[in-house]
This record gives C-alpha cells, sequence and structure tokens, in this order.
C-alpha cells in the first residue's frame, strides 16, 4: 500500500531510522528503540488504511506503547511528534534498562491479590501489567526473579512466563526514565482526541481537563491497568473489536476478559482485506 509505504518512509526520517532495513532483522527488532518505532509504525499504519476504507473506531484503545498509535489515530498528538516522543521515550527507557537489569513475567491463572501479595513480600518487585484477573506481569531486579517464583508457586500460580524484554517496564525501575521523559514532554502539544481514547494508567477514558504529560511520564513507570480498560468498555454482544498490529497477545487478552463482540485480527495484508470485507457487510 502507497500510503503505508509512506508513512514507514516518514518514520524513518523522524526517527532517524534505517526502518525497513529494520523490519527485515529480527537482532535489531529486538532493540527497543527499534520495536517501538516499528510496532507504532505497523498498528498506526494498518489503522490508516482502515481509515481510508472508511473504517473509523468509536473508541480506540492500546497496550503499553499501543497506546502512542492510539493518541495518533484519535488526533491527540501530530503523528510526526509522536515519533519524536517515542524515540525519546525509548532512548530514556533503554539508559533506565542498561542502569538496572531487570526482568517482566507473566503470571497467568492466578488471582489479582494473591500476585499482590506474593509482589508486596518481595522487595524490588512490582506489578507491572493487569491484563486480565488471572492475568498480571510482574517485574523488577533481575536478581529477585528465583525469589518471586518461588512465592508465586507457593500462591498457586500454574503458569509464569519471563518475557524477552530488556528492562522492567512500567515499574519503578523506570522512574528516572519517567522524570527525563516527563521533562521531554513539555516540548510536545496535544489537543483534544476527536476520538475516545483510553489511558493505560487510568484505566479508563482520557477527560476532558486531563494532563496529557503528566499521565504519560506516569505511563513510563506506573503499571498498565488494561483489565480495568477492559471493565469500563461499553459491554454488547454487537461489538466488533479490530485489533492491530503484531502479535496475538491483545485478541487472547479480550477472550481472556471476557468482552463480548466479535474480534478481527490484523498483523498481516490478508487478514487486512478480510477486516475490511467483514465490517463492510455488517
Amino acid at each position: 500500500f502507497d500510503s503505508y509505504k509512506k508513512l514507514l518512509d516518514e518514520v524513518a526520517l523522524v526517527g532517524d531510522v534505517p526502518l525497513i532495513e529494520i523490519l527485515k532483522d529480527p537482532d535489531a527488532l529486538s532493540e527497543t528503540e527499534n520495536a517501538q518505532l516499528a510496532i507504532f509504525s505497523m498498528s498506526f499504519g494498518i489503522a490508516k488504511l482502515l481509515s481510508e476504507e472508511g473504517i473509523y473506531a468509536d473508541e480506540v484503545m492500546g497496550i503499553s506503547l499501543g497506546e502512542y498509535a492510539a493518541l495518533a489515530y484519535s488526533g491527540a498528538v501530530r503523528q510526526l511528534d509522536t515519533v519524536k516522543m517515542l524515540k525519546k521515550r525509548s532512548y530514556f527507557m533503554s539508559l533506565a534498562a542498561k542502569e538496572k537489569e531487570g526482568f517482566l513475567a507473566a503470571v497467568s491463572f492466578l488471582e489479582e491479590h494473591l500476585v499482590e501479595e506474593a509482589v508486596s513480600a518481595t522487595e524490588d518487585v512490582y506489578v507491572s501489567n493487569y491484563n486480565a484477573p488471572n492475568q498480571l506481569v510482574v517485574g523488577g531486579d533481575a536478581k529477585k526473579k528465583e525469589e518471586i517464583l518461588l512465592k508465586l508457586k507457593e500462591k498457586g500460580a500454574k503458569k509464569i512466563t519471563f518475557l524477552s524484554v530488556s528492562g522492567a517496564f512500567h515499574t519503578k525501575y523506570m522512574e528516572k526514565a519517567a522524570h527525563y521523559y516527563g521533562e521531554y514532554l513539555k516540548n510536545i502539544k496535544f489537543f483534544p482526541p476527536e476520538i475516545p481514547v483510553y489511558a493505560n494508567v487510568k484505566g479508563n477514558l482520557y477527560e476532558r481537563g486531563d494532563d496529557f504529560r503528566k499521565l504519560l511520564s506516569d505511563h513510563v513507570d506506573h503499571p498498565v491497568r488494561l483489565s480495568g480498560i477492559l471493565s469500563s468498555m461499553e459491554k454488547k454482544e454487537e461489538n466488533l473489536h479490530v485489533v492491530i498490529g503484531p502479535g496475538k497477545a491483545m485478541a487472547s487478552i479480550l477472550k481472556q476478559n471476557k468482552v463480548p463482540g466479535e474480534v478481527l485480527l490484523v498483523s498481516s495484508v490478508e487478514q487486512f482485506k478480510e477486516a475490511v470485507r467483514r465490517v463492510k457487510e455488517r
């Protein structure tokens, strides 16, 4: 798609990265700074292609990094400013990750309060993501991996998966990154969203009077409250959730949270064409 290619070229120019080459190199993609720009480009790019087909969202949300594509899509921040923000955000997060070696681990099939009890009893470990009532992500000091693993198993955790990430994102291990990023955001202009957007830190919609800069800097070192967002969404069986971007994680989380309605995953050209056909048939 010509407009998708144009977006990648613009992101590469503003972000000062060889994006097309990075997309073909798994090692390059594993670096935080490259991954954030690549994921944003794909998510926002597909959203724009859907708009060109006359398909628009009634509400929009994104988990963690995905919130930036959601904000750009809603008109709350300019596209090119979003690229600049992500460049700085990933830079500060990478520095923080290198300064303190951290980890993240997904904890499945264990109730929220039991995960919180295990975390509160372990120094330098925190909840990073509230994804579903029975799936949370925890993270913190890499030296505490075995300790928290043991405590979670004692609480009855059936599945614990250590994630392939470079740092303990959305925890206090990112405090310094959040501070510097907050200072940078003073230079960015925000606008009232044209489409309602959910804020990860709040667990519900951005509202008139919200301080975007404060919420987005807090987003770096505070937990993502995705389960809160999904609880506050309007519950209708006729809802259609179009999940765009790489991977299947978000689609799986929607199902785990028993969010009513149909889920369409769009992470390939074939899925995009199928989604357009399905939406226009409704």
